[in-house]
């Protein structure tokens, strides 16, 4: 198109006009001719109504009217843009209009100037298209990739992304400090560069899995710009594009230096702990409050097989490893436990060669730093050394005590029982001396010596008992079982309990059997029922009852007769002395019940009477488990 000085000499066939303009009218875009040398629009599409809210008619009615709709704050753009057109050269200028309704648009304008033969601008002609819907996707953008920006840097994560090629092409601020470079510093570098000599070959092979696009989350070691072992945890992801290239790897990081020392740290606390909890002389089991085991340390898992021919299993229950019987006692130990209480006592253990082992337990309660409980120690302790020492205190104890009331009784017996006869021995051998005496006197005094010498003889005897039960006290302890007891003694004495129509009932249900001297358990057993037929009523079968029961630590046997009974109020202090009799209508030395008394308590036991004369008479003996 060739232009002449007028720009009224510029002809287009109308019916070529006609159709762009019916064209560019059709569409949104605003599409227009402007007068140069008078500044005015010469033509406008119709799209200017939609664009600007005013009709093509109010633009070539106004020439200033366009500058009039641009934003006050992009006037200076839309002026460079005329000054450009001014120049001859096209201008492209995007800035924002105000439309008629007073909202904001913003617009993309192209113009293209004409010159005259001269080289004057005379025309231009250009587009007009709304891009509001762009510029606020490009603001949001741009908003969001600066809010990404922010959130990348402030990252307490470091964020690292490399290449197809492997090499660093963007850390955030976080992951530069973790290692202590500069951003830049790190940029071009491979994941190696950073890395311990002995750690890279496998960096390598990590990187190939990367390739074919394996995801990972590992801890990986690097070392720092100042020479520092740093520790990571990574969280690797592989990048490709649409057609499934790997384009590289992104990687979130986070310095887990600390937590290693501290991870070691407790390693090696654990481990020395460990080495005391296996060494320490007391067993030790870590309870939970759901009564499993939670740990517990080799001489617990030992005392354990010993014991209960079961290994410690964790996880396991602890009830599984007592009896049930046993179990009834371990649940109210552990409802005292846990309301803070530490329960200590001791118990004894027979091995399979006869030799007993004495422990310390305690239960101790487990609370958190909230001083919740959280848990039960159960902790056993091997005693046997001190317990045998104590035992044999009390026992060297018991038998001076026992000693002493013996060396009494002795002087009671030598001081009566012997004094006596020894007393008449000699007055009578005085009397023997008379040569004058009679012979039918002499005879007489010759048997009141004879008499005497029996009474020492018997006196001695007794003794003689005493003395050799004290002996078998030393006779090797074993399992009695009470009914077998009964049996021998009704055997041994068949023809009186037949003869006077003894009946024997016992009850050794709770339980049937003591661990103790044999001899001695016997001798209490036979005295006791050989007393409750000795002093029967007349007209009344005798019946003994023999009862055990089982106490919290304790065994007690029970001796009831329906014999004649005893007056305690008089007779009760002076009941089990030696040659006590309270009932001399039957024949008796007074031995039995102090050889019972003497024997219950050498077994370390107690014993005591229920009488009333004429109901029958009950002995409670008790004796430690």
């Amino acid at each position: 198109m060739s232009l002449n000085n007028n720009v009224e000499n510029i002809l287009v066939p109308e019916d070529i006009y006609g159709g762009l303009m019916a064209f560019f009218n059709a569409i949104d875009e605003v599409f227009f001719s402007v007068d140069l040398i008078n500044y005015k629009f010469i033509k406008i599409s119709d799209g200017c109504e939609k664009l600007f809210g005013y009709k093509p008619a109010d633009f070539l009615s106004k020439g200033g009217l366009f500058f009039e709709l641009v934003h006050p704050d992009d006037r200076s753009i839309a002026a460079n843009a005329d000054l450009k057109l001014q120049q001859g050269i096209q201008s492209n200028s995007e800035y924002r209009i105000i439309h008629k309704s007073g909202s904001i648009k913003w617009i993309e304008k192209k113009v293209l100037p004409y010159l005259n033969e001269s080289g004057k601008i005379v025309k231009a002609e250009g587009i007009i298209r709304d891009i509001t819907a762009r510029k606020v996707a490009e603001e949001k953008n741009q908003a969001n990739e600066a809010s990404y920006r922010q959130i990348v840097e402030i990252s307490q994560e470091g964020i690292w992304t490399i290449d197809e090629h492997d090499k660093t092409n963007f850390v955030n601020q976080k992951m530069a400090d973790i290692l202590g470079y500069k951003p830049e510093e790190m940029i071009g570098k491979e994941p190696n560069y950073f890395m311990f000599e002995k750690d890279k070959a496998a960096s390598v092979e990590r990187l190939k899995k990367r390739h074919a696009g394996a995801v990972e989350n590992l801890d990986i070691r690097y070392v720092s710009k100042s020479g520092q072992e740093i520790w990571t945890n990574m969280s690797a992801n592989p990048i490709f594009n649409a057609i499934g290239e790997y384009r590289g790897t992104l990687a979130m990081v986070t310095d887990i230096t600390q937590r290693k020392l501290d991870e070691e740290a407790i390693k090696k606390s654990e481990a020395n702990l460990r080495t005391l909890f296996d060494n320490t002389d007391s067993s030790y089991i870590l309870i939970s409050n759901q009564l499993e085991i939670v740990s517990f340390n080799a001489l617990a898992q030992r005392y354990s097989e010993e014991q209960n021919n079961r290994s410690l299993v964790a996880n396991k229950s602890i009830k599984e490893y007592f009896s049930t019987d046993r179990w009834e006692f371990i649940e109210t130990i552990i409802e005292k436990v846990a309301t803070g209480q530490t329960i200590k006592y001791e118990l004894s253990y027979t091995k399979n060669d006869g030799s007993v082992h004495w422990y310390r337990v305690r239960w101790l309660n487990v609370k958190d730093s909230a001083g919740k409980s959280c848990g039960f120690i159960l902790a056993n302790k091997e005693i046997t050394e001190a317990k045998v020492a104590t035992l044999e205190r009390e026992r060297i104890t018991n038998d001076l005590i026992r000693h002493n009331k013996d060396l009494e009784q002795f002087t009671y017996i030598i001081s009566h029982n012997l004094r006596a006869p020894v007393a008449n021995i000699i007055g009578l051998s005085e009397i023997l001396q008379d040569d004058d005496m009679e012979t039918d006197s002499r005879r007489e005094v010759i048997d009141r010596i004879a008499t005497s010498t029996k009474n020492i003889d018997a006196v001695i005897l007794d003794l003689n008992t005493i003395l050799q039960a004290r002996h078998l006290l030393n006779e090797k302890r074993q399992n009695v079982f009470f009914g077998e007891l009964v049996d021998a003694i009704e055997m041994s004495i068949y023809h009186k309990v037949m003869s006077e129509n003894v009946q024997f009932n016992c009850f050794f249900e709770e339980i049937d059997s003591l661990f103790t001297v044999p001899s001695y358990l016997y001798s209490i057993f036979y005295n006791l029922s050989s007393n409750s037929i000795k002093y029967r009523k007349p007209d009344e079968a005798p019946l003994i009852t023999i009862k055990s029961r089982k106490l919290e630590k304790k065994v007690e046997l029970s001796f009831k007769d329906n014999g004649k009974g005893i007056d305690l109020e008089k007779n009760a202090s002076q009941l089990f002395g030696l040659y006590r009799r309270f009932d001399t209508s039957v024949e008796g030395k007074g031995m039995g019940l102090f050889m019972v008394k003497t024997q219950v308590e050498a077994l370390g036991g107690t014993i005591e009477v229920k009488s009333k004369l004429g109901e029958g008479t009950e002995f409670i003996i008790q004796f430690s488990l």
